[in-house]
């Protein structure tokens, strides 16, 4: 991206750095497309399902590109309801032997230039990449450091279809308009025409807000000064300063002084969900910045940490979104409290340690350690979802940490805890 405001408040939603370049360059280049109408040849599949990884409370699935030598190649794509380019990284496209269209633009510590579109579907689904921005991630084996993928599959390719995140069952679909009937207690959605970003309405504390569905976030998210409402209103509901595990989207300062906020109960539509944790994010954010590429303006993010509770169809086309619940989320942040940032050297970094009443929940670490393992896991080079899963445990459990710091390696017992 380069640069521009939007761009980096945008980043600042996900820990996504690459994905989540949907500011000046999208926004000034998107343009409408009529939506094609489907061939009638029985031959063209309507629907596609593959199984669904749930990682870090994020959604990822195998997609299937043609090189061009017209061989199959698979690779593993993140599903961001809340995302904007179809990105690639640049030894697949190199594989595929996609033409690169345009010059480089700067996204955030890298570079991306657009490539012709691929061919790839997901099942036997052709996926209509007509209103996507295309691009391929330079110098990178992932689509983002401590994320086991090498596409980003966004809302732009997304918005065709009926799409289906089945969590209980660990399925995903994409259906063409009207071709499955759907399933579930159907709420109402705006999807807002360019972006694809798809809008709900969610009460919370008698009142209704806006908020983005986004299965590419890790935690709910909501405004800082809202949550800080909230928390002041309610000083019985738990709270922690400080963003760790699922809730530890983005690494920096940001994380170190967010507040998170277990919140006993929202609504979304009929469906009432308990022990919702939420992080915050800095004032603008989501009011400003994000609420420009919605059909109306949010306060937050829907995400992983809840739509993993549920059955989740979204009928882009229709704009109504249908849930089954399957439970209610659970003490999620049963864990150690650091919190960490992974670079493209696939190294864990400790940027600070969580705190309650203003006081460190951990003695022992400091921020500049780098976290070399967690019991028996190596973390250098491991996912985000391995290295957060180490941390957690029961309250009470014990994990060995071993840590290096200004070159000398330490080891560390210290207790799982229940944060929030």
């Amino acid at each position: 991206m380069t640069g521009g405001s939007m761009c980096s408040a945008v980043w600042l939603v996900h820990r996504g750095r690459k994905h989540c370049l949907v500011g000046a360059v999208l926004w000034l280049t998107l343009c409408s497309h009529a939506q094609q109408t489907p061939s009638a040849a029985p031959s063209k599949p309507l629907a596609g399902t593959v199984p669904m990884f749930l990682e870090d409370n994020r959604v990822f699935v195998e997609l299937t590109f043609r090189r061009s030598d017209g061989t199959p190649r698979k690779a593993r794509a993140w599903v961001d309801t809340g995302g904007g380019w179809f990105a690639i990284t640049e030894p697949l496209a190199k594989e595929l032997g996609v033409t690169r269209t345009g010059d480089d633009i700067k996204v955030e510590d890298g570079r991306a230039t657009p490539i012709t579109h691929p061919d790839v579907r997901l099942g036997e689904l052709p996926l209509d990449l007509s209103t996507a921005n295309v691009y391929e991630v330079l110098g990178v084996t992932q689509i983002d450091p401590g994320i086991n993928a090498e596409a980003f599959l966004p809302a732009r390719v997304l918005m065709h279809y009926n799409a289906i995140f089945d969590y209980p069952e660990r399925l995903f679909t994409l259906a063409q308009p009207g071709a499955l009937k759907p399933r579930g207690e159907r709420i109402g959605m705006a999807v807002h025409s360019e972006t694809g970003f798809p809008r709900v309405e969610i009460s919370l504390n008698g009142e209704r807000y806006g908020f983005l569905v986004d299965t590419g976030a890790a935690y709910t998210m909501i405004s800082r000064e809202l949550l800080e409402k909230l928390a002041t209103a309610h000083a019985d509901w738990p709270r922690l300063t400080g963003a760790v595990a699922e809730a530890n989207m983005i690494g920096s300062e940001i994380d170190i002084d967010a507040l998170l906020l277990r919140i006993p109960r929202m609504k979304l539509g009929p469906l009432t969900i308990e022990n919702v944790g939420a992080v915050s994010r800095r004032v603008g954010i989501f009011e400003t910045s994000m609420s420009r590429m919605m059909t109306a303006s949010i306060v937050g993010a829907l995400a992983g940490n809840i739509l993993k509770t549920m059955r989740v169809e979204i009928d882009y086309p229709d704009n109504a979104i249908y849930v089954q619940p399957n439970g209610q989320p659970a003490n999620d942040l049963d864990c150690v409290g650091l919190i960490l940032s992974v670079g493209n050297d696939g190294k864990y970094r400790v940027t600070g340690i969580a705190r309650k009443d203003s006081r460190p929940v951990l003695d022992g670490v400091q921020p500049g350690d780098e976290l070399v393992g967690v019991d028996g896991l190596s973390a250098t080079g491991a996912t985000l979802d391995a290295v957060n899963r180490s941390l957690h445990g029961r309250p009470g459990d014990k994990k060995k940490l071993r840590l290096l710091r200004k070159g000398k390696q330490i080891e560390l017992e210290v207790a799982v805890q229940r944060l929030l």
